[in-house]
């Protein structure tokens, strides 16, 4: 089967879904492909706002809404977004890119104008709005994909947290987690569905179970192997040689990026100063 070919997940992994369970928002999620390429052409004015409905209508936690969206469609702010979130063309590219920020300005600020002490100032506070933002960037992702858009999710907008703070404006207590380019995409700039990890890896009936780990991980090692995904991608071993009998599969790679973390977000410095940056741009890891 020709890999490129194969838009859903559903045929990637040979599923049988009965008809009455398919649906179109169904094939939409199940045929995700992050895309690094578009046109030069703007999307319209009303789709743009059919995604920030849909963004703004994702679950929330206590209905505190502690997220905020950053629409930027100016091209000389793309471009320095850009270049700080590792230099990645498509972004400029893209018509417009959102940033989902985890954003405790506004509640902070309702509880100072109501008379209150803010004391939310935890780590339980700052994971909290960045699952809200998290929720509402997947739920506008869903969204464009489901009019015929093509999206990608930047965590890369996180390697210079200040000055991206600096660049958009952000009062304390707004932190960006995440961006989505968004747009229509080139032609020929789809290679298909990945895989992902098999179900019985990731996925846990009543308790976590390690029992078939192994055995799905060499599975998936097989699968990455045989598409050649990791060719011209190794990550070195600061000079150490290559690991006799250890095939360069997902399981080499990953581990390999775990032992240096500047090749997880391509900025050393993201890994030692985050909670320092964050602490200074309004939010409390304790």
């Amino acid at each position: 089967m020709n890999q490129a070919k194969i838009r859903s997940r559903i045929e990637l992994e040979g599923i049988d879904l009965p008809t009455h369970i398919m649906n179109e928002t169904l094939d939409v999620l199940t045929s995700h492909e992050s895309v690094r390429g578009f046109q030069n052409m703007p999307i319209p004015e009303e789709a743009l706002q059919a995604i920030l409905t849909s963004a703004r209508s994702a679950p929330t936690s206590s209905n505190l809404q502690a997220y905020s969206i950053i629409v930027v469609q100016d091209d000389e702010r793309k471009a320095r977004l850009a270049e700080l979130s590792g230099n990645q063309a498509f972004i400029l590219e893209a018509p417009v890119f959102l940033v989902f920020c985890a954003d405790i300005y506004r509640l902070k600020y309702i509880t100072q104008r109501q008379g209150y002490r803010f004391a939310a100032d935890t780590l339980e506070m700052f994971l909290l709005a960045s699952v809200d933002a998290a929720l509402a960037l997947q739920n506008a992702l869903v969204a464009a994909e489901s009019m015929g858009m093509a999206a990608v999710p930047v965590g890369s907008i996180r390697n210079h947290p200040a000055a991206v703070a600096s660049e958009l404006g952000f009062p304390e207590g707004v932190f960006a987690l995440a961006g989505l380019a968004v747009g229509i995409e080139r032609e020929g700039v789809r290679r298909g569905v990945k895989p992902r990890l098999p179900e019985r890896v990731t996925v846990h009936k009543e308790q976590y179970s390690t029992a078939q780990m192994d055995e799905g991980l060499a599975a998936y090692d097989e699968t990455m192997i045989g598409r050649r995904t990791y060719d011209g991608r190794r990550v070195s071993m600061a000079g150490e040689p290559e690991r006799v009998g250890v095939e360069y599969g997902w399981t080499e790679h990953s581990a390999r990026r775990c032992t240096r973390p500047e090749t997880i977000a391509a900025s050393a410095s993201l890994r030692e100063n985050l909670k320092q940056v964050l602490e200074q741009l309004g939010f409390a890891i304790r």
